[in-house]
Formats: C-alpha cells, structure tokens, sequence
C-alpha cells in the first residue's frame, strides 16, 4: 500500500508568505540607506515600493479602525440624542417651578421691603483710569460714563464682592465712593449670616491699619460668630440684597455692653483694584 499522500500548502499561502518576505527584504534595505545621502534611481523604486507596499498593508487595517470609530460617534449621537429629549421632556416642567419661584421671591421682597435682588441687574465692566493718592480708600474714577448708561447711585462690584457705588459721571467716566470711605455718612444696611439665621446691622467705619469694617446695631443677646458671612441686606434702596462684603473676624460689645461691634474683612481687595462691573438695573438698559 502506497504512502499517505503529502498534503501541499495552498498556493494563497504561498504568496502571502512571499509578500512578506518581500516586505520585510525591502524595509530592512530601506533602513540602511543613509538619511543623508543621495538616491541613485533603483534605490528610488525600491524606496517607494515600500512605502507603497505599506499602503497596502495597513489600508484594510486603517478602514477597519476608520468604520468602528465612525459606529462609536454614531453610538455616541444617539446617547446625545436621548438625553436631549429627556432634557426637553423636563422644560415644561423646569418653567413651570420657576414661575412659582419668582412668584414666592417677589412675595419675600414685599414682605421684607426689598426694593431690587441681583437677578434684576445686569452687569457692565469697567477699568479703573485714575486713584486719588491722597484719598485712595475714598474714591476711585473708571472708563463708563452717561454715554455707556451709567447713572449717579448704580452698585459697583468685582469678581470678590462689593466696592461702592457712583456718585457723579461724565459722559465717558464715573467717580466712585468706595465701601471703605472716611464719610461717616456713607452707611450701608448689611445682614449678618450663618447659613440659617440673618442678622441686620450697619456699615459705620473702616480701619485703615487693620483693614476691617466696622458692623454696629445688632442686639448683644443675637448670635454672631467669627466666620460668618456679611451681604448687602437691601435696605435703603439703593444696594440689591445678596452682595458679599466679607466675613465676620472679631466680635466685641459697645461701652454699654447693649450691641455687638463686628469687625469684617472685606472680600475685595480695596489696595488693588484695577477692573469693576456696575449693576444696571434691566429696565434701565432696556
């Protein structure tokens, strides 16, 4: 009985591995070629055979990542597209809380007396052009004026907190009386508060050496403690409540031992001011 016959290899096979071998010869002869030196034009052809072989080889591979990457953006599209609607199933519903919340905000504001919050401002920045030496806790001048819609009274703020306000323009430029202001009559209502409970008082002075404000009119027996936060009450008219001033970092009594006198640091910088936002009053600049 004659030998099992001898399987052959599949001449597909065959070529491949001569492709390879071909591929392999010919980057290997590439790779020795000197960077620096001159191609003379067999050495051309085999350079770009096998750039071109190269081509060929990683297209299938290159297609195949292309067309998953292209499903995974099509997967991502429809990821986006349900949260999307389930973003615009919740509007109606978004709206319809906020309609009841600005209906209980304007009831707080009447019950209160609260004449303007910030959400009815919009803001305009300013730089500050000029700083009287002489007087640089009083007043400071910026680059808006009547002509930008700005009016003697408006809110001036910074990134930190409150800085003053506006107390004479021009049609390009504003003076402004800062927070920290020797004028006595420069008093401003503030709230003192801890997260649950307000305490109203107001501002009466600052110190220069120590760079505090001096908080007076709360009752001694009222709570106060180092840390807490000081805004703008929204008293008086003029500043909108919920503007930070600082934080409480001493607390003492009065001669009388009747009121508490708080010491604040301020949130601002008032040593270092360059760039301010005036708060304009929506239905003044409309």
């Amino acid at each position: 009985m004659l030998g099992k016959k001898r399987k052959s290899i599949p001449k597909k096979y065959i070529v491949i591995a001569l492709i390879v071998l071909l591929i392999i010869i010919l980057v290997g002869f590439s790779l020795t070629l000197k960077d620096d030196r001159k191609l003379n034009p067999a050495e051309s052809v085999i350079r770009d055979a096998v750039v071109f072989a190269e081509k060929v080889i990683t297209y299938p591979f290159k297609y195949i990542s292309k067309e998953v990457e292209e499903y995974n953006e099509l997967k991502d599209t429809s990821r986006d597209n349900d949260i999307l609607e389930t973003s615009l199933d919740r509007i109606d519903s978004v709206e319809t809380e906020n309609i009841e919340l600005r209906r209980q905000l304007d009831e707080l504001k009447e019950e209160l007396g609260i004449e303007h919050t910030l959400s009815d401002y919009e803001y305009l920045n300013a730089t500050v052009v000029s700083r009287n030496v002489g007087f640089w806790y009083n007043t400071l001048t910026i680059d808006k004026g009547t002509y930008s819609g700005v009016a003697k009274d408006m809110v001036v703020i910074n990134a930190k907190g409150l800085i003053g306000r506006v107390i004479r323009t021009t049609a390009f430029t504003s003076e402004i009386r800062l927070l920290t202001t020797s004028d006595t009559n420069n008093k401003i209502s503030v709230h003192v508060s801890d997260g649950d409970t307000n305490l109203y008082g107001l501002i009466n002075s600052y110190d220069y050496n120590k760079n505090l404000l001096e908080v007076e009119g709360i009752s001694n027996t009222k709570s106060v403690n180092v840390g807490d936060y000081v805004y703008t009450s929204g008293l008086g008219g003029i500043f909108p409540s919920g503007i930070l001033i600082g934080t409480v970092t001493e607390i003492t009594t009065d001669s009388y031992d009747l009121a508490k006198i708080i010491k604040v640091t301020p949130s601002a910088d008032f040593t270092d001011i360059n760039y301010v936002s005036i708060l304009k009053r929506k239905s003044d600049g409309e």
